[in-house]
């Protein structure tokens, strides 16, 4: 009997360690590339007309708020302060949804319940302040072979109450790094394909998230320029393009005032204006701050904070208007930014 349940426990002992090596290698190793993505949601919706608006927000995962800093800026937490905060945060997050009029939302640090956020939900919430939404959410963080609850789902997400005629992702460089020593974040671009009514062409959306610390923005740099590349091409079909999101890297030289140590300030670099292509345009609101430092608790007045969420526009588009919503950092590290675009007709 003893020796059954001995072999019987080394046998589920090599099964364990035989499963565990599995994970590790394919977590490791596995590298999705760029391709289509389902969309969700509503049918029967109307089709894009002459302009849109956009609203861009990196939701911090609603594990960044006010009350939060991150280790990785300096400061000394690796979660958010408690599941109760991650709740407010997501709360805050709904409510500011609900009653802001855009015809697509693309987020940035959307995630599904898991250890990183103590098992809140951050998708589930959105969808619930935004029905009747065709949506598509693209994991650039995710685990494989993990169950509930260490199952890790991180990434971008598209709102729109415009029909979406098909969304890909295009993969981006990445950064050598591992989260972890095992995880390696996918960035790409999140894309968005809305046809317009009665006229040729196609809205061509943009949900972007690029590195925040490589070093020396090296990688910001390649991942920009790809970019780029992808934007010039469907111009050159005739399409309109409007890219949006968190860029890690400053539109403007902050003129906000603030006490922070420069030591906390190594991950800022310049926006390269000069890599874009001429008659394209990078528009933002140069009043209102869109993000901060996480070396600290937001304090008004003393923590860093600057422009670095914004969107990028083919020669073909006019920016109507864009306006940041200034929120004082309650519910994320990033403020949501508004953009109204209008195409100009086929060339």
């Amino acid at each position: 009997m003893r020796g059954r349940l001995w072999r019987a426990g080394l046998w589920a002992t090599a099964g364990l360690a035989a499963y565990a090596g599995v994970v590790v290698i394919v977590n490791m190793f596995y590298t999705p590339g760029s391709g289509p993505l389902d969309v969700r949601g509503a049918a029967h919706l109307p089709r894009a007309g002459t302009s849109v608006s956009v609203l861009i927000w990196n939701l911090g995962y609603a594990g960044l708020g006010a009350a939060s800093d991150f280790v990785a800026d300096g400061g000394r937490h690796y979660l958010p302060p408690s599941r109760a905060a991650v709740r407010e945060n997501l709360s805050g997050v709904a409510t500011v949804l609900a009653r802001t009029d855009a015809d697509l939302f693309l987020f940035q640090e959307v995630a599904r319940a898991g250890p990183l956020n103590y098992w809140v939900d951050v998708l589930d919430g959105i969808e619930a302040a935004l029905p009747a939404r065709a949506s598509v959410f693209d994991a650039e963080v995710a685990t494989r072979l993990i169950p509930p609850p260490l199952r890790l789902a991180h990434g971008t997400a598209i709102f729109s109450r415009l029909e979406i005629g098909a969304s890909e992702r295009v993969a981006l460089p990445s950064e050598s790094q591992r989260l972890g020593g095992l995880l390696r974040r996918r960035y790409r671009m999140h894309v968005a394909r809305l046809p317009i009514a009665h006229a040729a062409g196609e809205w061509v959306i943009v949900n972007v998230h690029l590195s925040a610390f490589d070093r020396g923005a090296a990688v910001r740099r390649r991942q920009l320029r790809e970019v780029v590349r992808f934007a010039k091409g469907e111009f050159e079909k005739g399409n309109f393009v409007v890219i949006g999101g968190d860029w890690n890297m400053e539109f403007i030289k902050p003129h906000f005032p603030h006490t922070t140590d420069k030591k906390f300030l190594f991950w800022l670099h310049d926006f390269p204006f000069a890599e874009l292509p001429a008659g394209w345009r990078a528009a933002f609101d140069g009043s209102v701050p869109s993000a901060r430092t996480l070396h600290e608790p937001y304090r008004p007045g003393q923590t860093y904070v600057t422009v670095i969420d914004g969107f990028i526009v083919s020669p073909n588009v006019t920016v109507e208007s864009v306006q940041g919503i200034d929120l004082a950092f309650a519910y994320s590290d990033h403020q949501p930014v508004r953009g109204v675009f209008r195409h100009s007709g086929p060339r």
